[in-house]
């Protein structure tokens, strides 16, 4: 008989334990409730892109020309091309001044506009525009380089990050042929337009 007591006793015993320890953590437990209050305000950071022009060279019988730049346009004029497989080329860049990093997004390419003169006008704008070779080239390091590959402005992106510099090469170019038009054709409203984005 006392051996069924003992055995009652030690049972009793576990179960209080259990209930004692369930007890302190239920006590001991708690939640910890964190409360935001914050706001949205502009940057202090600066946005500054800056644009570099240097230079137009000419190769095999070419008139050069003028690049200007106006704020956020470069215009480049009065260039002529003389005879097959000649050309424009001219340089600019693009710089990063200000504290935020940015990207070039993408290249747009409006076509240019061709008017010919005299009798033999259209004849003369198809014999150009099948021979007439525009192209935009990324340059390594400094914008006079010729150290510079050809690029797809449809699906150009570089990253511009703060402090850094990305160099241009347009190209205006009339590829080999066999004749040149009869009369003088101009063509203007060549366009790339550069975009950027915040990064």
């Amino acid at each position: 008989m006392k051996k069924n007591h003992a055995k009652t006793y030690i049972i009793v015993a576990i179960l209080i334990s259990i209930v004692g320890i369930s007890i302190a953590y239920a006590a001991l437990s708690q939640q910890l409730q964190i409360k935001t209050n914050a706001s949205v305000q502009s940057s202090q950071t600066s946005w500054n892109i800056v644009f570099n022009i240097s230079k137009c060279d000419a190769y095999r019988r070419s008139k050069a020309g003028t690049m200007t730049l106006d704020g956020n346009t470069i215009t480049i004029s009065n260039f002529i091309l003389l005879a097959p497989d000649s050309g424009v080329s001219c340089y600019f860049s693009v710089e990063n001044k200000g504290e935020v990093n940015a990207k070039i997004a993408s290249i747009n390419y409006q076509e240019p506009t061709l008017s010919g003169t005299g009798t033999s006008a259209s004849t003369d704008v198809e014999l150009v525009k099948s021979k007439l070779y525009v192209g935009i080239q990324k340059c390594e390091n400094d914008s006079t380089t010729t150290n510079c590959s050809s690029i797809n402005p449809a699906t150009f992106q570089a990253a511009l990050s703060s402090g850094t510099k990305i160099s241009f090469r347009l190209i205006f170019g009339l590829e080999d042929a066999e004749q040149l038009p009869t009369n003088p054709v101009t063509f203007s409203n060549a366009k790339f337009t550069v975009n950027f984005l915040q990064t």
